[in-house]
């Protein structure tokens, strides 16, 4: 039988009230009575007709404030009329007004006195004993109690709403001598949903005799409009004929049932039964009425407060788990050496751990395939709540295999994204349940009487469950949560740990670099301590081995100087290597003669030969020696510098002591002073253009260029920035040098983007940070894009050394400069501060990583889940990874895999012409075309 039918029965509008009362409508607008029911003479003394199309004062008396309240005030009010009113037998009457659409309608009952009639403390009291519950089952039990004694009814019973739907009585109190419900279940066919719906909105209903007959509602012909009347709010609302059978099938002659919500849910029911009828006293109602309000805001409360002593009583046991977290090299080792705790932090007897890429299979467990696809079906998204289920195999027939060892599941997704999770599971649990009645036994539809009968039987029937695990608790998900925070926080935790690294250590020779370097330095200027000195020194004939033997062999090569460079120094001394081939040594209350000795030392050590990965190698060491007591107006690593270029000028492998006469080379400087001053006059300068790709899975893109400046010196040659940019910024000359590239870059791209729109190519400009702090930077910038109104401003991008990105002035002027539209871009990340924290509250759109950064990473296996990790980071701050310096097809393959978003260097292409851009922007347009 399709129990849909049961929805379609119109429960709220029957046309039709119980007998035990009368019933009135009065049109709103006017006053006057638009229906009466049909025993209106019984009740009043006065039949429907005579009363229908009548103001109400002359049927009841003045109720006309009471009606304009009722418009105010959602639900229904008790009335009190000018008149006193009786039946014809002399018994008072109540009246009780509700809002239904365009009428308020009245119930008027009689109000019996008895010597069962409570005390109007009664229900307080037993408000008051429900500070006792401690769980939401105590707490039905005083509500059961406490009913029985204000309603006096036969049996009481609370009834709760499970899976699917069916309920459980979990409390019950009945006279003796009566066959007990408690602890039977009920299938949920047997309380329709609309009859759900209809207790949420009215949570008081009552029946007072089960075999009576409905009194039909008569209604004016002018005033009633035809609209059935919505009667939820009624107290003499007809209930369905099907749910009195029902009644009556059970022995119920009356009944009173109070409506349990917790929050929007029903959560259950109170319900009162007796065996011969039974009319509640207005009062009784308004008293279980009270008692069911009470009980509900209190249900979710104590749900709350039984779930927090369950995760109380696991605390130590997450406790334990968090403490493994911290203190063990890996997380996939700390929930190995934990795995009875995972466990238990659920009450779960088999758990999966997927985390980057690694697996851990703990306790009892269905087989690897069948989880596997369990995982594919129910997997969530990566910041979604747990989700549990105790059916899988139920659910999914196919996975019929998992039912013994783990029909229960519970995954949780990590924050790390991608696969990563955690999966309890949960063993098959066999269950006898026992039912009122089978709930294979339906209603059944009669065709000819056109009408449903609901089931007759409601013989004990016993029911073995089997399919399912134990439902995971609402304390289980929580704990899952928590768990899921913690690991988040350890792995922000390491990740800023091994951010920090990058900002003071070297990633390729584990060596202090250039910032930590400069705290030392900038440590030793304000304190009073013993002088420092410091060697400074630059690899002989290193670039021959790397173009010789590859960068794998010259990487080696850098590893195994650093090495040897630590072993050779005090435990107290500093080794830095400033980049390339450049390493320093700070050595702090050594004398000059000491100083001297170690530079020597040091020369030697690295003049003997290196073998790496079976080749041998050869360098030598051009060591410059500078002393605090020595300096000038220069600082040591200046002074160290010069000491060394000298000593490199003197043919290398040798070390030399700073000296003033060594001044001579800012002699040069000011000779390039002048030089840089002709080069800007005479257009010396000229641009070359990197292209940048964008990388996708069927061919990279051109996304754009980025434009380096180089100097065609007249004597000189080509000089590339690095030459003569500290110089120009020393002298003042970046901001003109810098405003001449951004005119020249903007213009020269126009052209490249006139080629082909469809590629929307960006031109990229370095930027110095002295130019950032210039504050004429912005608005000059502002000046040269109005000159080329047909360029866009974002496909501009302004990049900025990570070292200087966290400085405030620079933070302000990216800001204004991205309110230009311009795009900013964080270059050289992975040699300076690297810190995602700062990333997050700068103004960029993206971030380059610096090439010598992924040499390091390609060389070591382990750093590839972390270089991927480090991508999806930077992608979680919305900005896109360009990885710079791609030199091999393997690094090009494995920052494709890494998940960068673009790449540029010299295996993808050198620095292009002009013409030669031109001509690369010609064909990725045709491509495109083809496409």
């Amino acid at each position: 039988m399709d129990l849909a039918r049961c929805e379609w029965e119109p429960i709220a509008t029957p046309g039709a009230i119980q007998p035990h009362g009368a019933l009135l409508t009065v049109v709103y607008d006017n006053g006057l009575i638009a229906h009466a029911s049909a025993n209106l003479e019984e009740v009043l003394g006065s039949t429907p007709a005579s009363v229908l199309g009548q103001p109400i004062e002359k049927v009841i008396g003045s109720v006309s404030e009471i009606v304009q309240r009722e418009i105010l005030l959602p639900g229904s009010q008790p009335l009190q009329s000018s008149v006193q009113l009786r039946d014809p037998k002399g018994i008072p009457l109540q009246l009780h007004a509700f809002r239904s659409g365009r009428y308020v309608c009245i119930d008027i009952e009689a109000v019996h006195p008895t010597e069962e009639r409570r005390h109007v403390g009664l229900a307080q009291s037993i408000i008051e004993s429900f500070s006792a519950a401690l769980t939401q089952n105590d707490l039905c039990k005083l509500a059961v109690r406490g009913l029985k004694e204000v309603t006096g009814y036969d049996r009481v019973m609370a009834y709760r709403f499970g899976e699917g739907g069916h309920g459980e009585v979990i409390a019950e109190l009945c006279n003796p001598g009566i066959e007990s419900y408690l602890g039977l279940r009920y299938p949920a066919s047997d309380i329709p949903q609309i009859a759900r719906a209809l207790y949420l909105r009215q949570r008081v209903g009552s029946i007072g005799n089960s075999s009576y007959e409905p009194v039909p509602l008569f209604g004016h012909p002018e005033l009633d409009d035809g609209v059935p009347l919505d009667l939820t709010h009624s107290n003499l609302r007809s209930v369905s004929p099907i749910h009195r059978e029902y009644m009556r099938n059970m022995q119920t002659a009356a009944s009173l049932t109070i409506g349990l919500a917790d929050g929007e849910r029903l959560w259950g029911m109170l319900v009162c039964h007796h065996s011969t009828p039974k009319v509640p006293e207005p009062e009784q109602r308004s008293n279980a009425g009270t008692i069911g309000q009470v009980v509900s805001l209190m249900l979710s409360s104590l749900g709350e407060a039984e779930t927090a002593r369950q995760k109380l009583k696991r605390q130590a046991t997450l406790s334990v788990l968090v403490e493994r977290l911290a203190t063990q090299d890996t997380l996939t080792e700390a929930f190995a050496g934990a795995s009875a705790e995972l466990l238990e932090l659920v009450d779960a007897t088999g758990a999966l751990v997927r985390l980057s890429g690694n697996v851990l299979r703990l306790g009892i467990l269905p087989p690897p395939r069948v989880i596997e696809r369990a995982l594919a079906m129910a997997m969530p998204s990566s910041d979604a709540d747990p989700l549990g289920v105790d059916d899988l195999g139920l659910r999914h027939p196919d996975l019929a295999s998992c039912v013994a060892d783990g029909s229960g599941v519970l995954v949780l997704p990590l924050a790390s994204g991608g696969d990563d999770l955690i999966a309890w599971f949960r063993p098959e649990q066999h269950r006898t349940i026992t039912w009122g009645g089978s709930p294979i036994d339906h209603a059944t539809w009669d065709p000819a009487e056109g009408r449903m009968h609901p089931r007759a039987s409601f013989a004990t029937w016993k029911e073995t469950v089997s399919g399912r695990s134990s439902s995971w608790t609402s304390a289980d998900v929580s704990l899952a949560l928590a768990l899921r925070q913690e690991v988040a926080a350890e792995m922000a935790m390491r990740t800023s740990a091994e951010l920090a690294k990058l900002r003071y250590y070297d990633p390729l020779t584990g060596l202090a670099n250039r910032s930590l370097l400069q705290e030392e330095l900038t440590a030793l200027q304000t304190t009073s301590g013993p002088g420092a000195s410091l060697l400074f020194l630059d690899l002989d004939g290193f670039k021959a081995v790397n173009d010789s033997m590859g960068h794998d062999i010259g990487d080696g090569l850098l590893i195994a100087v650093a090495q040897r460079l630590v072993n050779a120094v005090r435990p107290d001394d500093l080794v830095v290597r400033l980049g390339g081939d450049e390493f320093v040594v700070l050595c702090q209350g050594v004398d000059l003669v000491a100083t001297k000795g170690l530079g020597e030392r040091l020369r030697q050590v690295i003049d003997e030969p290196f073998e790496i990965a079976g080749h041998w190698c050869h360098v030598s060491a051009s060591i410059g020696i500078a002393d605090t007591f020595m300096l000038g107006d220069l600082d040591l690593v200046q002074a160290a510098d010069i000491a060394m270029y000298a000593a490199k000028q003197d043919g290398g492998n040798r070390s030399q002591l700073f000296a003033p006469g060594l001044h001579e080379i800012a002699a040069q400087q000011v000779t390039f002073n002048h030089d840089l001053r002709e080069a800007l006059a005479d257009d010396q300068f000229v641009l070359v253009y990197q292209p940048v790709f964008t990388l996708k899975p069927d061919g990279d893109v051109l996304n754009g260029f980025e434009a380096l400046l180089r100097w065609e010196h007249p004597k000189n040659g080509t000089l590339s920035p690095d030459r003569f940019i500290p110089i120009a910024e020393k002298l003042g000359h970046i901001h003109p040098i810098g405003d001449w590239v951004l005119a020249t870059a903007i213009r020269q791209a126009l052209s490249f983007r006139t080629i082909c729109p469809d590629l929307d190519l960006t031109i990229y400009v370095n930027v110095s940070p002295l130019q950032l702090a210039h504050p004429e930077l912005v608005a000059g910038m502002r000046e040269i894009l109005q000159s080329v109104p047909t360029f866009p401003p974002q496909a501009l991008c302004v990049e900025v050394t990570e070292s200087f990105a966290s400085d405030t002035i620079v933070v302000d002027a990216l800001a204004e400069i991205r309110a230009l539209g311009v795009r900013v871009a964080i270059d050289d990340f992975g040699t300076g501060f690297s810190s995602l924290s700062n990333l997050r509250r700068l103004p960029a759109d993206k971030v380059k990583f610096d090439g010598t950064f992924l040499s390091e990473l390609t060389t070591n296996g382990k750093s590839e889940g972390f270089f991927s990790i480090l991508n999806q980071l930077i992608h979680s701050t919305n900005m896109t990874v360009v990885q710079e310096g791609i030199e091999t097809q393997e690094q090009l393959d494995f920052v494709r895999a890494a998940g960068a978003d673009m790449a540029q260097g010299f295996f993808l292409s050198l620095p292009l012409t002009v013409e030669d851009a031109t001509q690369l922007t010609h064909e990725h347009g045709r491509r495109l075309l083809l496409k």
